[in-house]
């Protein structure tokens, strides 16, 4: 319970925080002396139960149990009573003396509560052996080497003996469809091995698709398909059928040599409900699935599994060391023989021993404290391996620091296996409250070290730079321990998924509410502010359950539907993200009454234009976000100036007036994005939106315009910087350039004049750059000026005539993308690649032409093949896939000649394909018109698959026989000169396809 208590301790602190800066400006009016004392009584019992969270005394739990609910109790009451105050100001009360003087009794007993609690846990402190008492868990980013968790992720001992045995089961053997299952215990690497196997270079080369399905115990068939077929997947946004997901499913496998792994498999059903859209192409498919179930495989009639067994005691020893040492053994003598115990005792479990690794290596290296690890793990022999892979597990856990133990927890609310924005992640524990404020540092920045704590004990991994997840055996313990832990909670944010209409919703989540649902629950009693009808606010439940100590919901009214007063919403005054989609605001606005909400998203469809006036009195707010046109206000006149100092993101704003007004409010602000009208001739006078103000915004990161600006000033503090519509000169950009700090920089739409001549000394920062769809014909620019460029995007600059050769000189670059550019461009950025390439530089190019068709990456082939020959050869690969899905899909309407023929045809493109040697480019550029036409007719049948296609499918293998003869391959075949297998050296030739089919 001690986390229970430190997480309702936190949350209080939070409100009383933006109570206490709400109060100098009396909204509403409090008296602040009961605040202070109510700050202080809350912060030093926060510091205790941080010093004393391990003590296991009955004592301490049942008051650790007391203080949760007292805070619990606490932060309810104080919301109700200064929602009534705000409400009564907002309805024109001139006296507010009742109000507040119920407000003041009540603060007075919530102080009279925690001061007695105070005086127990004294009491309890003096009765215990001053050695029992901890010291507070320091705080540390990861213990060891900074380098262990992540050289542990990336390598598990034996591990390519595995991969080395798995890749010839799926390469060699039957032509026909096989399952190979890889089976063993939760947390054995059963999809470490399945990933290695699955980016494995040769198993990458020999199928021609690979495609990832993570299962796991809940799935949802359409999700899995719709991951197949590599599109979004969105909660509630599953609008086709499965039949139809289905067989755009089957078309893209159909006559592809595919591999897919199904990862975490549970049942069968997920097989069997997914089968029917795997074909049996007779041409060595195989699906490799991961599975704790032995009897899998045979349930599902497959090839022989391969069983994962559990570490040797070498191997154990291995990864035991890797993981606490970032070394092949153990750097303490003195240590070693608890060391050699420890990794013993984890049977040979990876993830056990990688996760009680990380906890040691975060520990103290004294022999008494690993001897008392030791002896803790080896006291689990008689337990079953699940249970005692379990009870290790949950000493990572134990070993957190409190502050990093509810985050942790947290992690339980996310779906089996998927795969988190880490910004989601850090939005959902500030709004939770997990964040505890420090002076000097944003919640965001403490809340991202959290995450690479976490990442670095090996309790979540990190996929790329943007994404984490959490292992299934892991997740299962933070919903065990959340049990055991007995948080209680209120509603921070709602549902604000646009699809679920007018449905029935819960009052306080806001989900879809079946009618027939008998889980369903009418609050009562509750308060509810703004509303002048009778209401029955429902409850889903789940929400009954999650918070069940919010005795008497408060609930705020702030806008209706379509003018029917009746359609109401209602939102928790807890609320801290808050989203409006459809309705119209109250007038007077009751908005400002949810004064807790930190975040606030706008929705297209609302009926607002201007946001409420209020909103310049919600200092809380941290993040505002429209996805339509509206209009911030301007600042209250003749009061104190109440600054929004956590106010850190607008987003999306129009006509954003940066006076000093509005400046001196939000001094915090690091990202902008605002959007002005376009602008042709004279700006009027009324146009002025005092963006030379901008640089005042000294912590301004991330900044982004749209629309005709004028007289702008940027400050020194700008990493990212977006410009669209923008109507500078070409000569404004040493402005941009002069940005001491600037990473990212993006230019989109007509610039004044044709020429850009960057100035050395300028752009020395820049890592990424994008211009986009303007007027620049000259870009006379070298290395020395974009001396640590990474990353280099042109998009549809048609006028522009060449990349110059000198960029390629530039030490850091990666990648240029060209899309939508003139002949010269794409050829003069190939000529970069060959002379990059010849000394020994590896720069990724990737292309799309002209006019939108063909996407390739530049490699040997591609760079020496003009602009019309590869589009030629990317049309023969996609009628390849045409002919494929013809003979797969409408067969039953050809007779037997011409499947004959269409088999040949596509034997015939495969091979050609396989062996392209350049010297057929020209060729290629003289057949481009025939093989567009083809590919044109073919298309055209796939839409008629059902009808009778036969007079289509003649004049297509017509067609194919004059291309077939223009292009045979026969000599260089018998001469053996000039063949050339492609498939696993030429990436350029498979990167080759055409972007409308």
């Amino acid at each position: 319970m001690a986390v229970a208590a430190y997480a309702s301790l936190l949350s209080i602190t939070h409100l009383l925080n933006n109570l206490h800066y709400r109060a100098s400006f009396n909204l509403p009016r409090v008296d602040n002396n009961q605040v202070e004392a109510l700050q202080e009584h809350v912060s030093s019992l926060l510091e205790f139960v941080e010093l004393h969270s391990e003590r296991k005394s009955s004592e301490l739990q049942g008051l650790w149990k007391e203080l949760a609910e007292v805070s619990t109790e606490a932060e309810g009451a104080i919301n109700f009573h200064i929602a009534n105050l705000l409400y009564a100001k907002s309805q024109g009360e001139t006296s507010d003396t009742s109000n507040f003087s119920a407000l003041c009794e009540e603060m007075e007993t919530l102080i009279k509560k925690f001061c007695s609690i105070k005086k127990e846990l004294s009491l309890i402190e003096e009765g215990e052996d001053n050695q029992s008492q901890k010291q507070p868990t320091p705080f540390v980013p990861a213990g060891g080497s900074s380098a262990a968790s992540s050289h542990v992720s990336n390598v598990v001992v034996g591990l390519d003996e595995h991969v080395d045995t798995i890749r010839n089961k799926l390469i060699r053997g039957s032509f026909n469809l096989q399952i190979l299952p890889i089976v063993g215990m939760g947390g054995i690497g059963k999809t470490t091995l399945a990933k290695s196997v699955f980016d494995d270079r040769f198993v990458v080369d020999h199928f021609d698709l690979l495609i990832w399905l993570s299962i796991s115990q809940q799935y949802s068939v359409e999700h899995i398909l719709k991951v197949g077929l590599g599109e979004m997947v969105l909660e509630n946004q599953i609008l086709e059928s499965l039949d139809a997901l289905g067989t755009r499913f089957y078309q893209k496998l159909f006559g592809r040599r595919y591999l897919i792994v199904m990862d975490d498999m549970w049942t069968t059903g997920a097989w069997d409900d997914l089968r029917r859209f795997f074909p049996n192409n007779e041409n060595g498919s195989r699906i490799l699935l991961t599975t704790r179930l032995s009897d899998m495989a045979a349930s599902l009639g497959s090839y022989d599994p391969y069983m994962l067994t559990f570490l040797d005691e070498d191997k154990s020893w291995n990864l035991f060391c890797q993981s606490t040492f970032s070394k092949t053994f153990c750097p303490y003598s003195h240590l070693e023989r608890f060391a050699k115990d420890i990794a013993k005792s984890c049977r040979g479990l990876p993830l056990a021993i990688i996760v009680v690794g990380r906890v040691l290596a975060n520990s103290d290296m004294t022999a008494k404290h690993w001897e008392n690890i030791g002896k803790s793990i080896t006291s689990l022999a008689n337990l079953g391996d699940d249970e005692h892979c379990m009870t290790i597990l949950s000493l990572s856990y134990k070993s957190l620091p409190i502050h990093l133990k509810q985050c942790f927890l947290y992690m339980r609310v996310f779906r089996e296996d998927e795969l988190i924005l880490i910004s989601r992640l850090i939005s959902s524990w500030i709004v939770e409250g997990f964040i505890k404020p420090s002076c000097n540092r944003s919640l965001e920045d403490i809340a991202n070290e959290y995450v690479r704590t976490l990442i670095n004990r090996n309790l979540i991994f990190a996929n790329g730079t943007l994404r984490c997840g959490i292992h299934d055996l892991l997740r299962d313990l933070c919903s065990r321990e959340y049990e055991n832990e007995g948080i209680l909670q209120f509603p921070r944010a709602q549902n604000d998924d646009l699809l679920l209409g007018k449905a029935r919703r819960c009052s306080l989540c806001y989900n879809k509410v079946k009618d027939d649902e008998a889980g369903t629950h009418v609050l009562k009693p509750f308060h509810v502010f703004g509303s002048s009808s009778q209401v029955t606010p429902s409850s889903c439940g789940s929400c009954k359950m999650v918070y069940s100590r919010v005795e008497i919901p408060t609930l705020v009214k702030i806008a209706y539907y379509n003018d029917d007063l009746e359609k109401e919403k209602l939102q928790p005054i807890e609320l801290r993200h808050v989203s409006l989609d459809e309705p119209k605001l109250l007038s007077p606005s009751t908005l400002h009454i949810l004064w807790n909400i930190q975040s606030l998203r706008i929705r297209r469809g609302c009926s607002l234009k201007f946001l409420p006036q209020e909103i310049w009195e919600m200092p809380q707010l941290r993040n505002i976000v429209s996805l339509y046109r509206i209009f911030l206000p301007d600042p209250i006149v003749g009061k104190d100036v109440v600054v929004l100092k956590n106010l850190h993101s607008i987003d999306g704003l129009s006509e954003f007036k940066c006076t000093d007004q509005v400046i001196a409010r939000i001094p915090n602000l690091k990202h902008l994005n605002v959007r002005y009208r376009d602008n042709v001739g004279e700006v009027p006078e009324e146009w002025d939106f005092f963006l030379y103000n901008l640089c005042q915004l000294q912590k301004l990161e991330s900044l982004w315009l749209k629309g005709c600006v004028h007289s702008l000033s940027l400050p020194n503090s700008l990493k990212e910087l977006h410009l669209k519509h923008c109507g500078f000169a070409w000569e404004d950009m040493s402005i941009v350039g002069s940005l001491p700090a600037l990473e990212r920089l993006e230019i989109i739409g007509v610039m004044k004049g044709s020429e850009w001549e960057p100035v050395q000394g300028e752009f020395l920062c820049l890592k990424d750059l994008t211009v986009k769809s303007n007027n620049l014909v000259c870009w006379a620019a070298d290395a020395a000026h974009f001396p640590i460029l990474e990353r280099l995007t042109l998009y549809k600059l048609h006028l522009l005539e060449e990349i110059p050769s000198s960029i390629g000189d530039i030490p850091t670059l990666k990648s240029i993308i060209v899309k939508g550019c003139s002949d010269s461009v794409v050829e003069s950025v190939k000529q970069i690649w060959e002379e990059q390439h010849e000394m020994g530089n590896d720069i990724t190019v990737g292309v799309v032409d002209k006019n939108w068709l063909v996407r390739y990456q530049v490699g040997t082939f591609t760079a020496r093949m003009t602009g019309a020959a590869c589009e030629s050869l990317a049309y023969l690969k996609c009628l390849r896939e045409i002919l494929e899905e013809v003979t797969g899909q409408g067969g039953d309407s050809l007779d037997t000649k011409q499947v004959e023929s269409m088999q040949e045809d596509i034997h015939f493109l495969k091979h050609f394909v396989k062996y392209f040697h350049v010297s057929k480019s020209q060729e290629m550029e003289s057949l481009l018109e025939d093989i567009e036409q083809a590919v044109q007719i073919g298309a055209a049948l796939t839409g008629r698959l059902h009808s009778d296609i036969r007079d289509g499918v003649k004049i297509l293998l017509d067609k194919i026989d004059f291309i077939k003869d223009a292009l045979s391959v026969e000599k260089e075949d018998e001469h053996g000169e000039d063949v050339q297998d492609n498939d696993a050296t030429s990436y350029d030739i498979n990167s080759l396809g055409i972007i409308m089919y």
